[in-house]
């Protein structure tokens, strides 16, 4: 089953078992070793390569490359237009009606060009819009970002130097902004969030790779809202720039002009500025020195991302890097704190690849790593060759809706959700279990016992103790309460059986728009279409909270949803019924929020759901704070049997070091768990990180 977006690697709705990305091989002729290339994840469900240039023979090109991502099937493109000159270190952006947008690269004469390029994805046409305003000056392995209509263009090399400049090409008007100083950097990454321009990674003029993360905030001046260009007549006025770096104000003098040397455009060109101001606003940077999620930007092959708040690092293998320490790690912009989200082998398959692209789907739902095995004897063939798609909402990173969509205020659900459990409107009732009556008794033990997908009954819920629930199973998927415990349930009572909750009071028409399983369930008009009433064996407040996300779409820190624990139960559900979108937001939360007190409870929560990566990085975290867990009250809520699990999860050659042996062992690596070699020697939880 294929999503919208051709995933066959990826199918999230019939797969089986523990989610394990898998690698395919490329039909049709094979890209040459393309090096420089761009490659961007188009809206038709294809990945779009151009230019480049070839490492053995440095033939440069100016090819159309299309991957279809239902086959796996490279196509060259016959295109029309004004085409590009050949070009690599250009970048390719997808801005919208099907079009994408070419800027700078260098030439097969080391040329280095800035001029613009549009491509019509649906007809193969290029065109060559006619540009007003300071020309950039040209550049490759830069990076653009598109915000409001606006590309903005940050650094890049010209041959003889690293550029530290920051332009911005309004596409409305076609107009480039005049030319700010700002970040020195080249193979860097750029986004906008929350109106600040972000720069991460990349290296500097001295051929350091840096892990430095910069930004500038574009709401402090207002230039970045009314500044839509600069004539020449109007090139020598100058401002005060303010740089948050030097913590001072310089004026500038007016900007000297000349004309440009390499033009690459049709159209008469405008007079390029070669002095520049400083960007106008706020200037940040945070460095990362160390930490248990931070990835080493020195070592490996690194391909970054930003989605939804979220920047993602893929740490690839390469000459200069083992497979134990190739990872996935989140940095989230709202705390500054990076989050291991899974360990290589669990996310690239192993080292015989080496990844050479990546191109994200439109949705940010799916990342593609693009790159080829290695032979026998070391040496790399194709590199296009083999694809990797990795499902992002596997690991918690899924996009936010926009406004409008589902979930958002103005929307039936949404407006829904201000009488839900209102027994005066709603048409439906759903009882749970009753956490109180559990509570009673101290010997009562939960384990699911999940069933395989698919199957008439999915999921089960099996109490072993003593006393009045001795050995009680129900089951959810297929039937209903049972006829003595449903003819006792009033719509305004309490249900007579102790064990169970009282009734949530829901409207139907959600429950049937949202949860697939209640459509079939309905459909099929059993037990529940007679009675209107349902019961879930999980703990009620869990279901209220899953009830809940089926109007709003979210699972927020809110009212029905305050705690990880809920989440944790929120998990198991969207594995029993299949909600991937379910599954990805309570990810998100727990890789943002697990702490000394939940993480005992979420690996215990994540082996029920079926969720090893995620059980593997809880156990990691117990292990990583181990005297603070087994002190938290999720630890002492364990069972017997999940803390001997627990315990199972270290390594056999793990010990506890302290005081001056634990300062001489470094941090461990590899894939098993000891007590070696933890903490960072600061006390901190592992993000340390230097400020200027």
């Amino acid at each position: 089953m294929a999503s919208a977006f051709g995933l066959p690697a990826v199918d999230v709705e019939g797969q089986t078992g523990p989610y394990r990305p898998k690698v395919y091989r490329t039909k049709e002729r094979h890209p040459s070793c393309l090096v420089n290339a761009s490659v961007t994840g188009c809206p038709d469900n294809t990945i779009i390569a151009f230019g480049g240039f070839d490492q053995f023979t440095d033939e440069v090109y100016n090819h159309v490359l299309r991957l279809d991502l239902s086959t796996f099937t490279w196509t060259l493109v016959d295109n029309f237009g004004e085409i590009p000159s050949v070009r690599m270190g250009h970048t390719t952006t997808y801005w919208r009606d099907n079009k994408l947008i070419v800027f700078g690269g260098e030439n097969e004469n080391r040329v280095y060009l800035a001029d613009v390029y549009l491509f019509d994805i649906t007809t193969s046409t290029w065109s060559q819009p006619q540009i007003s305003g300071l020309l950039p000056r040209g550049r490759s392995r830069h990076s653009v970002t598109l915000h409001e209509d606006k590309l903005y263009v940050i650094g890049g090399t010209n041959g003889s130097e690293v550029l530290d400049d920051l332009v911005y090409l309004d596409l409305n008007t076609m107009t480039w902004s005049r030319a700010w100083k700002f970040i020195g950097r080249f193979d860097h990454t750029s986004w906008v969030h929350r109106n600040r321009l972000y720069v991460f990674g990349g290296l500097t003029q001295d051929m350091d790779r840096t892990g430095e993360l910069c930004w500038l905030d574009l709401s402090e001046h207002p230039t970045w809202k009314s500044f839509n260009g600069l004539t020449p007549q109007l090139s020598g006025t100058g401002f005060a720039g303010h740089d948050a770096r030097q913590g001072r104000k310089e004026r500038t003098g007016p900007a000297m002009l000349s004309a440009p040397s390499n033009s690459q455009n049709r159209f008469p060109s405008p007079l390029r500025q070669t002095a520049n101001p400083f960007a106008p606003g706020t200037v940040n940077s945070v460095r990362f020195i160390r930490g248990t999620g931070v990835p080493s930007e020195t070592v490996g092959n690194h391909f970054h991302h930003f989605c939804n708040g979220t920047l993602l690092d893929f740490v690839t293998a390469a000459n200069t890097i083992r497979n134990h320490e190739t990872s996935l790690s989140a940095l989230d912009l709202d705390t500054l704190i990076w989050r291991h989200l899974a360990d290589g082998e669990d996310v690239f398959v192993n080292t015989n690849y080496r990844w050479h692209y990546l191109a994200v789907s439109h949705d940010s739902t799916t990342a593609y790593l693009i790159g080829c095995p290695l032979e026998e004897e070391g040496q790399e063939s194709e590199y296009l060759s083999d694809i990797l798609p990795i499902d992002l909402r596997r690991y918690g990173i899924i996009n936010e809706r926009k406004d409008g969509e589902l979930g958002g205020p103005g929307t039936i659900g949404f407006d829904l959700a201000s009488m839900f459990d209102d027994p005066s409107t709603a048409d439906f009732a759903v009882t749970a279990l009753n956490e109180n009556y559990y509570a009673d008794d101290e010997e009562a033990v939960w384990a699911m016992v999940p069933h395989p997908r698919g199957s008439p009954s999915s999921s089960s819920l099996t109490l072993q103790g003593s006393g009045p629930m001795a050995v009680s199973t129900m089951t959810s998927m297929q039937q209903s309460p049972s006829p003595s415990s449903a003819n006792s349930l009033n719509s305004n009572s309490t249900p007579i059986d102790p064990s169970i909750s009282i009734p949530i009071h829901v409207h139907k028409l959600i429950l049937l728009s949202r949860w697939p399983h209640f459509q079939r369930l309905y459909a099929a008009k059993m037990a529940e279409f007679h009675s209107g009433r349902m019961h879930i064996p999980e703990p009620y407040t869990v279901v209220k909270a899953f009830l809940y996300f089926l109007y709003t779409d979210s699972i927020a820190t809110s009212l029905h949803c305050p705690t990880l624990a809920t989440v944790g139960g929120l998990l198991v559900m969207s594995n029993i019924y299949n909600i991937p979108r379910l599954r990805a937001l309570c990810l998100g939360r727990i890789n943002k929020e697990m702490d000394v007190e939940t993480a005992a409870g979420i690996w215990e929560r994540a082996g029920v759901a079926g969720e090893t990566i995620l059980r593997s990085k809880a156990a990691r975290y117990c292990m990583m704070h181990w005297g603070r867990v087994v002190r938290s009250e999720g630890f002492r809520k364990l069972s017997k049997k999940a803390m001997l699990e627990l315990f199972e999860e270290i390594d056999v050659e793990g010990r506890i070091l302290g005081g001056e042996e634990l300062d001489t062992v470094g941090g461990g690596g590899g894939s098993g768990y000891g007590f070696g070699g933890i903490g960072d020697g600061d006390g901190d939880d592992g993000d340390g990180m230097e400020i200027s």
